[in-house]
């Protein structure tokens, strides 16, 4: 009676947090696939719902056609919120619980979930930051098979920008020949680049208001975003002298290149906005 007693207990506390949060019962399939229409972060959900305050919902998916997501766009824009939102509706689904998406959604089995967000240098271990990120990314190249999931914050990050963007290319090369899916969040131009030119593999952006300097937190998926450096720097207030320094010692071609992405991102918006 005592375990019958706490079965019936937890599916109840479990009830009453999926009512909290939203939760809802996706259409589950026996497959690698992710179709998320409205999802939430569910802390997010409720912390902004403590504070009276909007949560911009998620809609997204990965499947055969497109098994690789590349997220750019500025720092605070929401890029790893957005790989965290996924990461943890796939864990609490597989977990049995009920998650805060459109009863629509459809999400997939894997049979392995690999994640790599944060700095994970070890003293003990005598690892550097890049080092450890790329003893995790070994790790998945050799483990990742058509069942797994993979997450992973900043690809190529803490290296030299050149080397570090070539060992990121080769690194999504392997994970998408081996048929994983996955979410990579950068700021690497060629990984723009190649997600833009290989199958299999799809960009999206976190959107940016220019006029206002403000993060939309909204993600648009098949074009990549602008890190609007120079837009976040006058932002917080930075001495435009320093800024009109700091334009001038960037190659010119790439400059050019992120401020059409801003212009496009823009003209987007405005576009959305009219209709």
């Amino acid at each position: 009676y005592l375990d019958i007693a706490g079965q019936f207990d937890f599916i109840r506390a479990k009830a009453r947090f999926a009512v909290e949060y939203n939760g809802n019962f996706p259409v589950v399939m026996d497959k690698a696939h992710i179709h998320l229409i409205q999802a939430y972060h569910p802390l997010l959900f409720l912390y902004n719902k403590a504070n009276t305050k909007p949560t911009i919902p998620v809609d997204l998916s990965l499947n055969e056609k497109q098994r690789i997501l590349v997220i750019s766009g500025p720092n605070a824009g929401g890029k790893t919120v957005t790989l965290k939102t996924v990461g943890l509706l796939q864990l609490m689904m597989q977990s049995g619980l009920l998650v805060p998406v459109h009863p629509d959604s459809e999400m997939g089995i894997f049979k392995q979930i690999m994640i790599h967000i944060g700095d994970t240098q070890s003293l003990e271990f005598e690892l550097s930051t890049y080092s450890s990120h790329l003893k995790n990314m070994k790790h998945f190249m050799e483990n990742a098979n058509g069942k797994t999931l993979f997450f992973i914050d900043e690809l190529g990050s803490g290296s030299d920008p050149n080397l570090g963007g070539a060992f990121a290319e080769v690194i999504m090369e392997e994970l998408a020949r081996k048929h994983a899916m996955g979410i990579v969040t950068t700021h690497y131009l060629n990984l723009k680049v190649m997600a833009g030119k290989t199958a299999g593999i799809i960009n999206g952006a976190m959107a940016f208001d220019e006029k206002n300097l403000q993060p939309l937190y909204q993600l648009l998926v098949g074009k990549p975003g602008s890190s609007y450096t120079f837009s976040i720097a006058e932002r917080i207030g930075l001495d435009k002298n320093l800024i009109n320094r700091a334009r001038q010692l960037v190659d010119e071609d790439q400059f050019r290149l992120d401020k059409l992405l801003n212009r496009t991102e823009q003209d987007l918006q405005d576009i959305q906005h009219k209709e």
